[in-house]
């Protein structure tokens, strides 16, 4: 019988199905993402949003970036090729 792993163990080569760094690159975009809802406003969700709940039209977009930042700055690097 196989021995059970527990939780968070798995290959040291980054072989769990996605590609070495693919959640912080995704971390990095939503953090863009965020940014740029922040910087423009007057988007069509944020706006809608901001008639219904103007408290949460005005907190999402920071919360939306720091969500992003953390996940890219806690996922690892992805691999640069030497040249």
């Amino acid at each position: 019988m196989p021995e059970m792993r527990e939780r968070g163990e798995g290959p040291k080569d980054g072989s769990q199905g996605e590609p070495r760094g693919a959640r912080a690159l995704l971390g990095a975009a939503i953090a863009m993402l965020g940014a740029l809802a922040t910087v423009q406003p007057t988007n069509a969700v944020l706006v809608a949003l901001s008639e219904a709940v103007p408290q949460l039209a005005v907190a999402l977009p920071p919360v939306i970036t720091a969500c992003g930042a953390l996940l890219a700055a806690l996922s690892e690097p992805p691999r640069m090729g030497r040249r």
